[in-house]
This record gives C-alpha cells, structure tokens and sequence, in this order.
C-alpha cells in the first residue's frame, strides 16, 4: 500500500482541512507573511525539492501543492481575498509539508506563511520517522492502494 502524498500524507491532509476554516484575517495574514518572505529563498527550497526526490515523489509532492493551491482558491473565493499570494502560500505549503524534513530548512521556507496562522504545522517530522498528524499526533498510515 502507498499513501496519497507519500509518507506525510497525514500532514498533508491537516494543511488541506485547515484551509477552508481560515477566517479573513487569517488569509491576510498568510497573504502578508508570503509577501514578505524572500523570492530567492523560495525558488531554492523549489530547486531542493526538485533535486533530492525522484519523479515519482515529485509526482506526489505536486498533487499536495496542487490540492493545497485548489482548496486556497475556494477559500479565497469564500473571504474575497482573491490575492495571488494566498494561492501560491498554499501550493508551498503543500510541497513543503509533503516533502517534509528531508528538504532540511526549506521546509520552513515554504510552510511559514501558514505556520504563522496555524502554527502545529510548523514542525516537520524527524526525517526517517513517521510523521504526525499536526492535530491528532497521531502516526502516518497509507491512506490508500
């Protein structure tokens, strides 16, 4: 059996649930925190991510960014906060929670505008282990065949 996302896709699917139940303020917040963030550091955890995993993680690691990016369009709808940014926020947040710790400090590059908001997505787990559900604490498990 394999999982979704690869081995974090608990964590994964706790970014994805928390999206939708951000308030306008806290896509603000978001939208701000990846403004400020820096452009080059963002491109190298994009460049890391991209050498260190094979095509098939690549391919899993893209479908959490893209699911990531389709839930902050419906939420940005929802609070017309119809900002960029929030979107692209939410597609390295994806990629970063489902790369996890392997992509070493880029994890937070890409996770800390969400972080910032919701902050029990912030650590990423120890590379080598199972990862945990930011919410429940509880061990990755393949969700499904």
């Amino acid at each position: 059996m394999t999982s979704t996302f690869g081995p974090n896709s608990q964590r994964v699917l706790a970014l994805i649930a928390c999206i939708p139940g951000l308030s306008p303020g806290q896509v603000d917040q978001v939208i701000s925190a990846w403004k400020r963030g820096n452009p080059r550091a963002r491109d190298r955890a994009w460049a890391q991510l991209n050498r260190i995993t094979t095509e098939d993680e690549r391919y899993r690691i893209l479908a959490a960014a893209a699911l990531a990016r389709r839930e902050a369009l419906e939420t940005a709808r929802r609070t017309h906060r119809m900002d960029w940014a929030f979107w692209a926020a939410a597609c390295d947040a994806g990629a970063a929670m489902a790369a996890g710790a392997r992509i070493g400090r880029h994890y937070d590059t890409l996770l800390a505008p969400f972080a910032a908001v919701v902050p029990a997505l912030g650590r990423p787990p120890a590379a080598g282990t199972a990862a945990a559900d930011p919410q429940t604490g509880e061990a990755d498990q393949a969700i499904s065949a």
